[in-house]
């Protein structure tokens, strides 16, 4: 297991905040999110599906079942990136679930107060996803657009879990707490990781000490009524399953 101590920050473009109140259309172009890194995650234009950020390409897995692969000209409402260099790294084998992946991770990073990124090339013997359907304008509250999720459960699949743990106090910023991805070794399946069960593989964590955050400049963000308090109800019900 390698230990560093660089300081690097992680990258963020929009807030959970602007997902929450509905503010779903694309206002950064992937030719500048790519910059930050080759690892990360973001959600799509219209909140169509998810999107995952693997060795450098971006995949948006859609709410139809399809999957693309995006260019700089495309553009997202949300991502988070990171230059991914990992500095702690260890073999886990037969992890039961999620709460035990992130057991796993809180016991290799100095600290829930900082900023990690993750990336677990495991097999799983399951792995629960969500993918968010495309919306229209006038677009819905986040936790009301998350009731048409596609969800599914692929079993006996190889691939990688990526993504990041936020400190809870900037819940609304971020996602607090764990945020993952998936996408399979054809790269054609993924989405949002909502749970799995007997996962064996190579973990790997970086810490960042700080987060830059890019705020969009569009008419409808400057002009948007943000509401933290009511923030936390929304993530949480849009993070959790059966929404149906």
């Amino acid at each position: 297991m390698r230990r560093k101590h660089a300081r690097k920050v992680l990258e963020q473009f929009s807030l959970v905040d602007a997902l929450v109140a509905g503010l779903f259309d694309g206002v950064f172009s992937l030719e500048e999110v790519s910059r930050a890194g080759t690892l990360g995650l973001g959600c799509g234009d219209h909140m169509d599906g998810e999107l995952v950020l693997h060795e450098g390409v971006w995949r948006q897995f859609h709410g139809d079942g399809s999957v693309s692969v995006l260019g700089a000209a495309d553009t997202v409402p949300f991502a988070e990136v990171v230059d991914f260099d990992p500095d702690r790294t260890e073999l886990i084998e037969a992890v039961p679930g999620f709460e035990a992946l992130a057991a796993e991770i809180a016991a290799l990073v100095p600290s829930p107060n900082l900023f990690h990124a993750v990336r677990f090339d495991a097999h799983f013997a399951s792995i629960s996803l969500r993918e968010a359907v495309r919306q229209e304008k006038p677009y819905l509250p986040l936790a009301q657009a998350v009731h048409t999720q596609r969800e599914i459960v692929l079993s006996d699949v190889s691939g990688t879990l990526l993504g990041f743990v936020a400190p809870q106090v900037f819940q609304g910023v971020t996602v607090a707490g764990p945020h993952f991805h998936f996408v399979d070794e054809s790269g054609q399946q993924g989405g949002h990781v909502l749970g799995l069960t007997g996962a064996t593989g190579e973990l790997a964590v970086e810490t960042y000490y700080g987060v830059t955050v890019h705020l969009p400049g569009s008419p409808d963000y400057l002009a948007a009524e943000l509401d933290p308090e009511g923030a936390d109800a929304a993530i949480r019900h849009a993070e959790s399953d059966h929404q149906h």
